[in-house]
């Protein structure tokens, strides 16, 4: 149950969801205006960012940007329902979705894919409604771009950057793409999720003296054209540190780079994270916890663990499941919630509100 007050209109706020069937980010820029990254849905099958945002007597109206970083059903679940609902927001997504590869993936007779297509149909469901609604396609977002900055007279300012995928990146990406484009008259099938994440969308975020940075997914990379590396090698991107991070891929050790902390944040910032679980994957690790306490004693998870136990059957019945299936998951009942709210002018002082299953870590 939300407890909170809407943010005043010269407050920053970071509410992250998860994992319920996603993780999203739900953020206010001041003056009433709001961003949301990514899509995370509740048990019942709808946009979590939508219900909090009603909780706090939010309208969909105020919702002025909807951003997708990657096509990962983790990350875009509902995320057609989201666009749908916040029909007056400019819809994003990364650079190396809007080419032949993907959109060949995409077209390539829905009717085949199945429901755990890793957000295939999600992309195609949102493509398709935006058309047939007749408002403009998905801007196409990359590395150093500026998406808004609020006018000189209106306070708090606020500018809005994109600091990923690189130009190496999204090629890379297509890659990527071609190799899971299906062939005519092949069975239903799953299109499988690639092992590496190279065109997450990075997004960094100032309103008034505070800064918020989004890791998404971004991975790590040797390849200074790639990854944290290419963010922190760049001469296009904003230079502030950020005071608030969203850990990047669930806090896995992949995605952990110095150089984000090093170059991107303030030391000791205050940290979010979402679990992640998919067969013998379970994140964060102990390990992954271990190393971000060291590096900072303000992080919290929104849900200690991303599913909640089994519930008891019939042995009867416990039998079938595992014969039809070759694994069977119970999803979390709902997604947890961190919120982090201060002043726009005052990025040391911040209050924290993280309901039960949120834990600090």
């Amino acid at each position: 149950m939300v407890t909170l007050q809407p943010p005043e209109v010269d407050e920053i706020e970071l509410t992250l969801l998860g994992p319920g069937r996603g993780e999203c980010c739900v953020l206010h820029v001041g003056r009433g205006e709001w961003l949301i990254v990514d899509s995370c849905v509740t048990q019942a099958g709808h946009p979590a960012a939508l219900a909090y945002l009603a909780s706090l007597g939010v309208p969909s109206s105020a919702v002025r940007w909807v951003i997708a970083t990657h096509w990962h059903d983790d990350h875009i679940r509902g995320f057609a329902e989201l666009v749908g609902e916040c029909s007056e927001a400019r819809v994003l997504h990364s650079a190396a979705l809007e080419n032949d590869e993907f959109m060949m993936l995409a077209a390539s007779d829905p009717d085949s894919l199945t429901e755990q297509s890793s957000g295939v149909r999600e992309m195609w469901k949102t493509w398709t409604l935006l058309d047939n609604s007749g408002r403009d396609a998905p801007e196409l977002v990359s590395a150093d771009s500026r998406i808004h900055q609020r006018q000189e007279s209106q306070t708090p300012n606020c500018e809005i950057w994109v600091l990923s995928p690189s130009s190496a990146s999204v090629a890379e990406a297509l890659s990527g793409f071609s190799a899971l484009i299906a062939e005519t008259g092949q069975p239903k099938r799953t299109i499988p999720r690639p092992k590496r994440n190279p065109s997450s969308v990075v997004v960094w975020v100032q309103v008034g003296d505070v800064i918020a940075l989004l890791g998404a997914d971004l991975e790590r990379s040797s390849d200074e054209l790639r990854g944290w590396q290419a963010i922190a090698r760049s001469s296009g991107r904003p230079t502030k540190k950020a005071h608030l991070v969203k850990i990047p891929h669930h806090g896995s050790e992949d995605a952990h780079d110095q150089v984000m902390w090093d170059d991107l944040l303030v030391p000791f910032p205050l940290a979010g994270i979402t679990p992640f679980k998919q067969g013998s994957a379970n994140l964060p690790r102990d390990t992954d916890r271990a190393r971000i306490v060291a590096l900072t004693s303000q992080a919290w998870l929104t849900r200690d663990k991303a599913f909640a136990r089994p519930r008891r059957r019939p042995r009867a019945v416990s039998k079938t499941i595992e014969e039809a299936t070759r694994r069977f998951e119970r999803l979390s009942v709902e997604p947890g919630r961190v919120t982090f709210r201060c002043n726009a002018t005052q990025p040391e002082d911040w209050t924290v509100d993280a309901p039960s299953p949120a834990i600090r870590l």
